[in-house]
């Protein structure tokens, strides 16, 4: 029987678990030869009873010492082999999927990608005709523009991209709130702010030379305005006509722009 099967029966045998096997015939192979070297210490002092129980005791563990030292040589030669093995096993997976990626990869371009330009050219000529009927539609609200433009009497037609492609104005906007402000003599008003500590710091007095200086100024409530939004014409969608339809296969006709 051979020391794998010995050791591991019908577990599997992989190189992790021949190392841990090493692991434990070194850790017993070096407690032998701790017990060995131990069996015989103070020799000199033995009578011919006791050397002789050390020198059997000696040989117990050189025994053990020995079936350590030779299960680890196994061990080691099947952890080589066992590693070796593994890598080569890997390989040949390695190898496999690499054959079926390239076969998978070799069907999407020869049928799923056949199948996926067809749907392409089937929907680029449907929004072909879109594109075109949309062009149609500005040529002439373009045209219909141009001759009323010099009647007064007649609404020109707004067009497409601005009806529908294009995003709301943002409207300029004022923000009111009652807040405590300082007033000033002449009525000016400024936002009371407040200090560190949470006082309201009170703006200096302003001076003139003729009055001399102007009342302090009185902290009240009152309505300002707190955020201004400016005016921001709203964005337009990208224009169609940066639109590109190739054909789908080779020698095929472009869908859009139309030749």
């Amino acid at each position: 029987m051979s020391i794998l099967k010995s050791l591991f029966g019908k577990k599997p045998i992989t190189s992790t678990n021949i190392a841990a096997e090493i692991e434990k015939a070194r850790a017993e192979h070096d407690a032998a030869l701790t017990k060995r070297g131990a069996a015989l210490a103070g020799l000199g002092l033995m009578d011919d009873a006791a050397h002789q129980k050390a020198e059997a005791e000696y040989e117990l563990h050189r025994r053990a010492a020995d079936r350590a030292a030779a299960r680890l040589d196994d061990l080691e030669k099947a952890h080589a082999e066992a590693l070796a093995a593994e890598a080569e096993a890997e390989r040949i997976a390695s190898e496999h999927r690499l054959r079926d990626r390239v076969e998978a990869a070799r069907h999407a371009v020869e049928v799923e990608a056949a199948e996926l330009l067809r749907a392409y050219d089937d929907h680029a000529a449907v929004i072909g005709n879109i594109l075109s009927r949309l062009e149609a539609i500005h040529d002439e609200t373009s045209a219909v523009n141009e001759i009323v433009r010099r009647r007064p009497d007649i609404d020109g037609v707004v067009g497409v991209d601005a009806v529908h492609r294009k995003h709301p104005d943002r409207q300029a906007s004022v923000r009111r709130e009652k807040r405590l402000c300082w007033v000033a003599h002449d009525g000016h008003v400024t936002e009371a702010q407040k200090d560190a500590d949470g006082g309201f710091i009170r703006p200096p007095r302003t001076f003139d030379r003729a009055l001399g200086y102007h009342p302090e100024p009185k902290l009240e409530e009152r309505e300002i305005v707190v955020e201004r939004t400016k005016f921001r014409p709203g964005r337009y969608e990208n224009p169609l006509s940066a639109i590109h339809l190739p054909a789908g296969f080779a020698n095929g006709h472009q869908h859009w722009p139309r030749k």
